[in-house]
Formats: structure tokens, sequence, C-alpha cells
């Protein structure tokens, strides 16, 4: 059985800054989970959209906000996700957008996602 290939626009080197305590200053968002994941009814096959609610640690105290994420399948079998903040942020999210990525993609392989 193959497994289709998961895609992320930004190089997985890049994914690897979400967890590094070397960078403790620099980052100062930390993803913890992704909660209360809820599936949107679409009549495109080929396109899932998600609503969740991700907890990350900002500043030593643990804040949530909620995000929309799509997974899209190519016609190659690739899938591309895309995150969008819905509740605005006053931070940089790089690191943080890295690691939803991450989390979602793990839990697609795994059949995890509603």
């Amino acid at each position: 059985m193959k497994i289709p290939s998961l895609k992320i626009a930004l190089n997985e080197n890049i994914s690897m800054l979400a967890s590094w305590d070397l960078f403790k200053g620099i980052l100062i968002v930390r993803f913890v989970s992704l909660d209360n994941i809820k599936k949107q009814n679409s009549h495109i096959y080929y396109r899932s959209v998600y609503f969740a609610k991700v907890v990350y640690e900002y500043k030593d105290s643990n804040e949530s906000k909620q995000v929309k994420f799509t997974i899209e399948s190519t016609p190659l079998g690739e899938k591309h996700v895309t995150v969008e903040f819905l509740d605005p942020l006053d931070y940089p999210v790089l690191s943080l957008m890295i690691a939803i990525k991450k989390c979602v993609i793990e839990l697609d392989l795994k059949g995890e996602l509603p």
C-alpha cells in the first residue's frame, strides 16, 4: 500500500526550530497541542477543512487560539497543508505554524482526524 507523500512549503530543516531550546530567546511561542478538531462538511472530495483549538505556551503561560487548517490532495497523490489563525496574534508565529502543520500531518497519516 502506497502512503501519499505530504509536502510542506517550508524546508523540513526549519521544522526543527519549533523544538530547539537553543533558540529560547528568539522563539517565544511553543506548540503544546491541537484540541477539539472538527471537520467542516464539504462537497469537494479532494479538500478537507478542519477547525480546531491550538494550545501553545507563550511567556511561561498556556494560551489558546482558534485555527482553520486545510488538507488538499493533488492529482498526483500529494497532500498540501495550510493553516490559518482565526484569532489575531501579536507575535511571530512561524515556529507555531510549522509545529501545527507537523502535528496535522502526523494525525492524518495515523488516520486520527475526524
